[in-house]
């Protein structure tokens, strides 16, 4: 009996054994497995090139969303005649400008008149060209004193005409110009990204002016090519409104200069918005 007995426990002991010995195997199999195909380790790899995926999608949207928003860098896109846009163009427009047409609100050319809320200029109209990067404007709708960025972040304007750098060209260097007035455009851009921005090109003075501050018609052909320059590396639009207000060498012509013989007179600012009614964006 007791053999018989010592003999079946032999039997269950090799049977639990051979059973253990099965699930180690199976286990070892099981583990080989997997670490060939990688199922362990993986999901980290899964993780890293998942968030890299995001990432390019992420960039890629944000690259589609910029170009959207500015034409591409390289190209100056100067307005051509287009039909007559009408009254409601212009009065669609806000001017950030200096003393050259400071005048569209001084003159009352503008709805609202003198009083107008469209023109956006320094308390006294005058804006240096050394100093694109810093003025201050007096903001119409309060009259406080706030950068031409913080503005345009609160208004908001469909189109931000730009007519600045006649006010002390002679004192400003081209690369400290180009980039003062790049600055100056990029803030206004990051501030209010769906307000189309179109940069004037500068009317020169009359052919007897002989201002203290040196200003004079090759000057201001010289600025005219760095605001193309702008224009190109912002990518916003140029309009050449002051050639309808010069001659064929620059000079503002004489029926459209104020006696200063530097800045448009009334005349002369309305057959600039003439200009710029028939040269709109569309």
């Amino acid at each position: 009996m007791n053999t018989k007995l010592s003999n079946i426990k032999n039997i269950a002991w090799a049977f639990a054994i051979v059973l253990s010995l099965a699930v180690v195997l199976v286990g070892l199999g099981f583990a080989a497995f997997t670490r060939h195909h990688g199922a362990i380790e993986r999901p980290t790899v899964l993780l890293g090139e998942a968030a890299a995926a995001r990432d390019a999608a992420a960039a890629a949207e944000k690259k589609a969303e910029d170009a959207a928003k500015a034409k591409d860098a390289g190209t100056v896109y100067l307005l051509g005649e287009s039909g007559d846009a009408g009254q409601s163009y212009i009065d669609s427009l806000t001017f950030l400008a200096d003393s050259a047409m400071v005048g569209l609100r001084d003159y009352g050319l503008l709805s609202g008149g003198t009083g107008t809320a469209q023109v956006w200029s320094s308390g006294t109209g005058v804006i240096p060209a050394s100093q694109l990067a810093s003025f201050t404007i007096r903001y119409p709708g309060d009259g406080s004193e706030i950068s031409p960025a913080d503005a345009a972040m609160i208004a908001k304007p469909k189109t931000l005409v730009i007519s600045l750098g006649s006010d002390s060209l002679a004192q400003v260097s081209e690369s400290a110009f180009i980039a003062s007035f790049e600055g100056l455009v990029r803030n206004v851009q990051q501030a209010s990204p769906n307000t189309t921005i179109i940069i004037c090109t500068l009317s020169g003075v009359t052919g007897s002016y002989a201002g203290s501050d040196g200003l004079n018609n090759a000057m201001i052909a010289d600025a005219n090519r760095w605001l193309s320059q702008v224009c190109a590396d912002c990518g916003v639009y140029l309009t050449d409104a002051a050639s309808s207000i010069s001659d064929a060498n620059g000079a503002l012509l004489a029926e459209y200069a104020s006696s200063n013989g530097k800045t448009p007179n009334s005349a002369g600012l309305t057959r600039v918005l003439q200009y710029l009614r028939t040269h709109a964006v569309v």
